[in-house]
Order: C-alpha cells, then structure tokens, then sequence
C-alpha cells in the first residue's frame, strides 16, 4: 500500500476492536474508529494497492459496512459521515465490494437511516433513491449531501453510468438548496459534465447565498472612486494558469488604485502588482469575513476566477462596488452571481451569437481575451526512451469525460502503431483517494498499457516530461488554454477539438495563431482523422514539426500586446456604467473594434 510522497501510512484498526465497541454500545467511540480511518483516506491519496493494501482496505470496508448498517447503531456526528460520501465512495470502489448498493437496498426502507442513505449513496450507486424524499425529511443533511455527492467529478465522469448520475444530479437543483450547508464543488463540478446543466445548479447556488446575505443582514457600504479597483482572486500565484492569463491585462491598469483581496492559504500571492492586499477567508463557525470589503471605495470589482474557490462563488453574490467584472480564469459564465459584465475575447467566442454562453452582458476584446505568459521554462532537449508513439495529455481528470474517453478509446483501437497516452492530471486527483479508481477506470476503457497517469508534478518535471511526447491532443468538451500553450511552447504539435464556448475554442484559436489551422478539429470524426494521421504519418508529423520549430510564438501566441485593451474596457465601462445598467440591450459590447458585418 503506498501513499503518495510525505504522506502517512494509513491508521492501525482491528476488527475485533471494532466489533467489541459495537456489541458494548460504545457507540461514540466505534464512530470516532471509522471516522479517523475515513479522514486519513480523504487526507492521503494512494496511488498503489500492493496485495496488503488490498487486504487493508477490504478488512475496512467490510467491517465499516456490516457495522455501519447495524439497526441499533447511531453513528455521530452523522454530518461529518455525510461529508465523507466521496470517500466512501471511493474507497469501497478500491474493494471488492466495487459499490456500497447491497447496503443501500438494507436501508432504503428505514425512516430512521436517513443519515447512513446520505453516507452510502454516491454517484457510483446503480440504486435509485429519490433525492426530494431526503430534502423533506431533513433538508440541511439532503443540502451537505447535495455537495458531497458532486465531488466525484474528479474520478468519476469517465464512466457514463456516474456522468449520467451526475448530470441528473445537477439538473435537479432546485429552490431548496441552501449554500449554507453544502459545500460549492457542485458549482465548480457541474461545469465538465455536458456544458448545459452547470446554469441550473450556478442559478440554484446563487439564489441561495443571495438569500444567506440577506438573511444575515450583510450590507456592504461603498462611495465609489473611479481611480480604485478591487481584485478578487484565490489563484494569484505565478504559478497558476488564472495568473498566467490575467497579469499582463491587471499590469496594464497603470494609474488605478488596485487592491488585492486573497483568499486561500495553498499559494503564496503576488503582491507586485498591487497599492495594497488583503487575506479573506471562512471563519471557525464557516462565514467569510469580509473585512475592509465591507466599507471601500472601489469603482469595479475585477472577479478572475469565479468558481475555481467558494470564497469567489460567496462573494460574486453581494455587490462589493457598482461595477462587478469578471474574466477568463475561469471561463464559464456565472448564470446569474452579482455579476454585471465579463470579458472576454472577440477572436474566441462564437461570432453567431457570442454572448449565448453568458448571463452577464458580455464585453468583447480585439484578440483571445487571455494573455499568455511565456513559460518560465527552459527546453532541456529530453527525450524518449522508447520507439512507440507517446501523447501527452495535459488534462485535469474532470475533463476526461466519458464521450471523450470513448473517442480516445477509439484512437488506440485504430492506431498500428504502439502508442502510449501520458495523462498529467495535475492536482485534480489528489483528494478524497479519487486517483486509483480514476486510473482504474481509465485503464478499463483504453487498456493499461496504453495509458499512464501522473497526479501532481512541479511545473519544471512536468513540462522536462511533455517534451518527451510526440504530441498533444487537447480534451473535449472543455478544452484546455494554458496546457496548449505549455505544448505549443515545446513546439509540439497540438490537435484541438472547437466547439461552441470559449474554453473549448480558445485551444484552436492559438493552433491557428501558430500558423497550423489543420490540427484544429470540429468534429469527432476530424479529431481522430488528423490525430490519426500524426500518428502514422511521419512525413506529415515532420512538416508539422518543421513549420512549428520556425514559428514566430512570441509574436503570436505569447505577445502581450493584447494587453492593452484591458485598462480600455475597464476605462469604457467606468464612463458608461450607468447608461449601460439601464439598457434594455443586451449584446455583446465591442472595445476598440467593430462588431462583424451581419
């Protein structure tokens, strides 16, 4: 059984311990045994089970089952067993039980095993159970599921069964969610699933923080000055991608008062550019204190990354200044968050209807919208080690959707040559043990030599190890901004797949600024045909290179010169704000360009 790096090994349990507590009725000390073993697997993520893991965690789950679903039995603090669903539900993944159905079809028809239901019942469960019942009975245990149960993205939209589990999930959230009590992953979740049911669940979640402020009297007392700008981020850190698409257009508001308002403790912010700084974060009772926020002078409030932390999903809903902007660093609209306007890029978006996709009056830059930081990263020269075909995958594990999955299934089933898909999931496998039944999964579909997964890298190992690929593919639906930079960085040839938003076409769109329209794909059919064809195609693979290697990179796809419209909307929206706010119309604004001829 092996940990990831400077993890601890897993707790000591005996289940004679275990069983002796139960038939003692030491009720409060059998749930404290189950919730420290619980707590560890959530903490430490395990990326090998040798044949004594396994044992482990089978000898765990059964005596955690059998026990758990006694009649007599009264776990507590129930919330925090609810709160741990994900994990359960991965770690009995990991068994040989694979889901905690049998148990499930115990309970369903006790009135009073409401709690034990919400631990047990996942997004991996094929058991049918009616969410609303739950709601009725106890609505703030059916809201801390509502969220625990979204928290499988990570591991688990690779499977249709729990992508299809997920997208009923979603859609069904209603007037009866309260943000109060369940966690946000729902609102970051529902985005990868099919790009449609992340505007029921965002509306959901917005009504109900607007409601919670309310409720709690928050009023925040502003006397807007047009020289002061608040920015609102928990990602400012020159090592994340909202950064390395959001500095260069914050560097450029020269003669702005800016101040930084941080949230967060896994990154250290960068502070360079701002007059002063902030540190917001969640109390010991779970309220967000806000601090200066709540008497400022900001004219605009600038949102990077909405959704990507539940403090900018929190303060997205309360009108911090008169202006409330957000951009690209996350890029999906709020639907429906305090929100007036986001910036994006008129090159990217659809030019049919480009603000399809929003809810917030959409403001349409000359260019992409983002504006790429050249990596800090020098090319060493690595290479393979073997002969075979090796593709880097630069995803996040909730962006292998099943669809996808099933076109890269479909790519190594008509490959003749030997390939092997790298899959650099980042940090997105690194809670909740999602990573072996991720890999697992995966593994099932493509076959377990044709894929290797790697959670977490520094970006320095991580971009040494992209250079050895061949090349890279892109994901589909949502597509990736910074990781097609990294590649196109190392000069590998990179295959898109464009669809219809801009985290799905601004991959393309920076192929094309490199001057290889042909590796940007609009179909399935055109994804695996050009994939394909690099594959096999090694005259063809080395007239893609050749045109790559002579590519002028830092004039296209990393010039900053974009940059400068950014102060220009900013400036525009200041100057305008109260004519626009009273407009019935509501299309695209269009900064320092005309619209498309009709």
């Amino acid at each position: 059984m092996e940990p990831s790096a400077d993890r601890q090994a897993p707790p000591v349990f005996s289940p004679q311990v275990l069983m002796d507590l139960y038939l003692r009725g030491r009720h409060a000390e059998l749930s404290e045994n189950f919730l420290s073993i619980l707590r560890h697997f959530r903490e430490t993520t395990y990326q090998k089970l040798d044949p004594q893991g396994r044992f482990f965690v089978n000898e765990f789950v059964k005596h955690f089952l059998t026990l758990f679903t006694q009649d007599d039995y009264q776990p507590a603090p129930i919330v925090e067993f609810v709160r741990l669903n994900p994990t359960v539900a991965n770690l009995v993944a990991l068994s040989s039980f694979g889901t905690t159905d049998p148990f499930l079809e115990l309970l369903r028809d006790r009135p009073d095993a409401l709690g034990k239901v919400l631990t047990l019942y996942s997004a991996r469960n094929a058991v049918l159970l009616d969410r609303q019942s739950f709601f009725d009975a106890d609505p703030i245990l059916a809201n801390v599921w509502y969220g625990a149960f979204a928290e499988l993205c990570q591991s688990g939209l690779v499977r249709g069964d729990v992508l299809g589990r997920l997208r009923d999930h979603f859609n069904a959230a209603g007037d009866r969610s309260d943000a109060r009590y369940a966690a946000l992953d729902s609102y970051f979740a529902s985005t990868y699933v099919d790009g449609r049911c992340d505007r029921v669940v965002k509306s959901a979640i917005n009504r109900s923080l607007r409601t919670a402020a309310l409720a709690n009297n928050v009023r925040v007392r502003n006397r807007a000055d047009p020289r002061q700008i608040a920015v609102l981020s928990g990602n400012w850190s020159p090592e994340h991608s909202v950064y390395r698409i959001s500095r260069a257009s914050v560097a450029a508001l020269k003669g702005y008062h800016l101040t930084l308002f941080h949230f967060g403790r896994k990154r250290t912010p960068d502070l360079s550019l701002f007059d002063a700084s902030h540190r917001l974060d969640f109390d010991s009772e779970g309220t967000l204190d806000l601090g200066p926020l709540l008497d400022n002078e900001f004219s605009v409030a600038y949102y990077p990354d909405v959704g990507l932390t539940p403090q900018s999903v929190w303060l997205a809903n309360l009108r911090i200044a008169p202006i409330q902007v957000a951009s690209l660093g996350h890029s999906v609209s709020t639907w429906g968050a305090d929100i007036d306007y986001f910036l994006s890029g008129a090159a990217v978006e659809p030019a049919d209807d480009p603000g399809r996709n929003y809810s917030e009056r959409l403001v349409l830059l000359p260019g992409s919208g983002a504006v790429h930081e050249r990596p800090d990263y020098t090319p060493t020269g690595r290479r393979k080690a073997d002969a075979g075909i090796l593709i880097n995958a630069p995803w996040n594990a909730q962006k292998v959707n099943h669809g996808f999955a099933l076109t890269l299934r479909e790519l190594v089933n008509r490959s003749r040559r030997d390939l092997r898909i790298r899959l650099f999931a980042s940090a997105s496998l690194n809670r909740r043990n999602d990573y072996l039944p991720f890999v697992r999964d995966l593994e099932a579909l493509l076959g377990p030599d044709r894929v290797e997964v790697f959670p977490a890298l520094p970006y320095r190992e991580y971009m040494a190890m992209m250079e050895e690929g061949d090349l890279t593919l892109d994901s589909s639906h949502f597509g990736g901004c910074n990781t097609v930079a990294d590649s196109l960085f190392l000069r590998k040839p990179t295959v898109t797949w464009e669809g219809d938003a801009w985290y799905n076409r601004i991959g393309s769109q920076m192929v094309r600024a490199a001057g290889l329209p042909e590796l940007a794909a609009t179909t399935s059919a055109e994804y695996l045909d050009v994939s394909l064809r690099l594959i096999h195609d090694d005259a063809f693979r080395a007239s893609i290179q050749q045109r790559l290697d002579r590519a002028d990179l830092d004039a296209t796809v990393f010039s900053t010169a974009e940059a400068r419209y950014f102060p220009k909307a900013i400036s525009y929206l200041i100057e305008n704000h109260d004519r626009l706010s009273q407009e019935r119309d509501r299309s695209p604004i269009w900064i320092d360009g005309d619209p498309p001829a009709a």
